[in-house]
């Protein structure tokens, strides 16, 4: 009974089985999570607060009880540790400061990744979205697309590294951001992945971006595998839903051919694919008809067991309504039955960047 402490690769985790608290902290001495008593909370990137597994953000009056609860109980914990020191040292003017930092770094903010991944850190070779048009996008409306220059973008990196400290190197993956970083030209994306490796270094679970076929450079077989040899994994699309007619409605292109041509040829090469199917996006009398023309889509696709279906409720003014997760449900029994890609439920407005 009493203090614990268990060292991991970017820092400590210390378990008080005294006062029924614990906490992981960096190797910076900032706490990521904090367990009080039944209460678990987790500091996000912009130095905001969130509770439970829901993810509820904070108001600034319980954010400030929070974080005096444990800056008094860290400063009371006696241990000869360099992290729990530094911890104790720590100020709300440097969590402030890094939180500060972080906007510097990220200043369209990180708005959205996909549930696998996040524990990645985000890379930002291009910021906004070259679509804009989807009418159910909370994130790119307002975010014209543009692409750091070679200088703008290693300095991107150097920010990265002096933001993270030691986490860039137990990270497991780097995602790479805003809203599709395959609207670069080969060249550049190719040039991107160097540099990530030689100054970030390589991770176990390697890169991953968002992709929306309709706005993405075109490439050759050659071109994809040479992605793949230089460390790209995982692309992400949007399909939201495998009915052209129902998919142009939403703001995407009604053809699907160009969908169908990118994750075939990523899969050849190597590469895995995560795609988001939307639910509560069809009226009622529709939902039969979508999840037909979907399952005569996902049939020309070459998914495997290393690939991901996420089913992404609609939400309406940050709500998710009944039908829709009813919907999630029934596509994700009869999805299941059809395709050896793993099918996962995920509700987007739940997330947030975590530290």
């Amino acid at each position: 009974m009493g203090i614990d402490i268990r060292h991991l690769k970017d820092g400590c985790k210390i378990e008080d089985s005294n006062h029924f608290r614990s906490a992981r902290i960096n190797s910076q001495g900032y706490w990521c999570s904090f367990r009080d008593g039944a209460s678990f909370y987790r500091r996000c990137m912009d130095g905001s607060i969130v509770l439970g597994a829901e993810a509820r953000r904070l108001p600034a009056g319980e954010m400030d009880r929070v974080l005096e609860t444990y800056q008094g109980w860290i400063k009371n914990i006696a241990a000869d540790n360099k992290v729990i020191r530094a911890s104790q040292q720590l100020t709300d003017k440097d969590y402030n400061d890094v939180a500060d930092l972080y906007r510097e770094v990220y200043p369209e903010e990180v708005t959205i990744l996909p549930p696998d991944r996040y524990g990645d850190i985000v890379i930002m070779p291009a910021t906004g979205c070259p679509n804009r048009r989807c009418t159910f996008c909370a994130f790119y409306k307002d975010k014209p697309y543009k692409v750091l220059n070679e200088q703008a973008f290693a300095q991107h990196l150097a920010d990265v590294k002096k933001l993270y400290g030691a986490k860039v190197h137990s990270s497991p993956g780097v995602f790479l951001g805003s809203a599709n970083a395959m609207a670069l030209s080969q060249r550049r994306l190719m040039r991107c992945l160097t540099l990530i490796k030689d100054k970030l270094g390589t991770f176990n679970r390697e890169v991953g971006t968002f992709a929306d076929p309709d706005f993405s450079a075109k490439r050759t077989t050659a071109q994809w595998n040479e992605l793949r040899e230089s460390g790209l994994r995982h692309l992400v699309i949007g399909l939201e839903t495998g009915w052209g007619e129902l998919r142009a409605s939403l703001g995407k292109s009604g053809d699907l051919d160009k969908c169908i041509a990118m994750v075939n040829s990523a899969r050849r090469a190597g590469i895995h694919i995560g795609l988001t199917l939307l639910t509560g996006a069809a009226p009622g009398e529709l939902r039969r008809e979508n999840l037909k023309q979907t399952l005569i889509t996902l049939e020309s696709l070459e998914l495997s067991g290393g690939d991901l279906i996420y089913l992404s409720p609609l939400s309406k003014n940050g709500f998710v309504d009944d039908a829709a997760l009813e919907e999630q449900s029934e596509m994700m029994a009869v999805i299941m039955t059809m395709t050896e890609a793993k099918v996962v439920p995920y509700q987007m407005q739940r997330f947030q960047y975590f530290m």
